[in-house]
């Protein structure tokens, strides 16, 4: 006898989806630091994230608001060799089995994040692998001043910047944010168990 797993159905009123980015400046392909924000009334270190807007792709929204909260651009990172359980796009004569595959040069959504926000509600967080648009000027590591065009001042972020990832870890306030820059960094260093 098989066992079918509880499902809960959330209709459009009930969730609230939202994107980021674990956002890296990588040295010959290797990630060397990670893009933070610190939020000031919550005095939280933070990796940006937000609502996507009506008809706004996941990926897109990831990146505009990693722009909004930091001030920071950046594009989304082909993973090298992403795990996933996506099928690959083929003809529709073909079924392929829902198992972890590998996808190279990946950018497809590394991790979600679920989080209950009220009683029936919730807020579902895709989360991408960015890289950070470095500016020539060579100041990398210097926190960027409030830019036209974010949302910084508005919602209450202060200080950003990039850091060493070890560094990052012990800054990050919540333990979720660490979580998912581990995941992202062993990702990146093909390290993560494909099970």
């Amino acid at each position: 006898m098989s066992r079918r797993r509880a499902q809960v159905q959330f209709s459009s009123s009930q969730f609230v989806l939202s994107a980021g980015a674990v956002s890296f400046q990588f040295v010959d392909g290797v990630p060397k630091r990670v893009l933070l924000v610190h939020h000031i009334k919550k005095n939280a270190w933070l990796l940006a994230k937000g609502r996507k807007d009506q008809g706004e792709e996941l990926a897109a929204a990831a990146v505009r608001e990693v722009f909004e909260e930091t001030g920071y651009r950046c594009h989304l990172y082909p993973v090298p060799r992403l795990p996933t359980r996506a099928p690959v796009a083929t003809a529709l004569s073909c079924v392929q089995s829902d198992m972890v595959r590998t996808a190279e040069n990946g950018t497809e959504p590394f991790a979600i994040t679920i989080r209950p926000t009220g009683l029936s509600q919730l807020k579902i967080i895709f989360w991408y692998v960015g890289q950070v648009d470095i500016p020539p000027s060579g100041q990398e590591g210097v926190p960027q001043v409030i830019q036209r065009g974010t949302h910084m001042d508005a919602e209450g972020f202060g200080e950003t910047g990039l850091f060493e990832i070890d560094e990052a870890l012990r800054m990050l306030t919540y333990e979720g944010d660490r979580e998912l820059v581990r995941i992202a960094v062993s990702i990146l260093n093909n390290t993560t168990p494909q099970a």
